[in-house]
């Protein structure tokens, strides 16, 4: 084989044509090593792959409780506001005691602290204007058996809404405001608190 030597090797950077005509050489020894020597046979090669496990990072246990929480305030305070507000077309001032239910639920989805106190002292306050109606109207629904056994009982849901409330704030208010940026953008799989 006998190699030709142009003027353009010497210098790779001069004009587009010799740099052409580089490669073109190139090229061209290339095809004319590969027909003289024996034919290439191409192998198969399977790649090996290698199933990596995902790594789980667990949130801290104050923030799990801090997400049951809020899943639980959020589901109480829905259901109280549907209630609220389909009562509110028999009465209807309803209407407006139903903004508390609905304030505590967003303050519970968005982790918002004042919100939150908000729901807070509406539950307390709800419970102390049933207690007040109880006071006044006792005497006279002191037959009606029925009366006392539903106001016993939505006096015993206030209360363990209220236990809900207060445990979802003690977790909320430990929360660092690192944390308290992590819930926002996390999912967790959990369950609802029930007490």
């Amino acid at each position: 084989m006998v190699r030709k030597t142009t003027r353009c090797r010497k210098i790779p950077s001069c004009d587009p044509l010799c740099i052409f005509s580089n490669h073109l050489n190139k090229f061209r020894r290339i095809i004319h090593m590969t027909n003289e020597q024996e034919p290439i046979h191409a192998v198969v090669v399977q790649p090996h792959t290698q199933a990596l496990q995902a790594q789980v990072n667990e949130p801290p246990l104050n923030i799990k409780l801090t997400y049951a929480y809020s899943k639980t305030v959020q589901m109480v305070a829905t259901i109280e506001a549907v209630f609220l507000i389909l009562y509110g077309f028999y009465k209807p001032w309803l209407f407006v005691q139903a903004i508390g239910p609905i304030i505590g639920y967003y303050g519970a989805k968005k982790y918002n602290k004042p919100l939150s106190y908000f729901y807070f002292a509406y539950i307390i306050l709800a419970l102390l204007s049933k207690f007040i109606i109880i006071a006044l109207t006792f005497q006279s629904y002191l037959d009606d058996s029925l009366y006392i056994i539903l106001v016993v009982f939505t006096i015993i849901i206030d209360f363990w809404v209220l236990k809900l409330s207060s445990s979802f704030l003690h977790y909320l208010q430990d929360l660092t405001p690192d944390e308290l940026h992590n819930i926002k953008n996390i999912r967790i799989v959990t369950t609802y608190l029930y007490w």
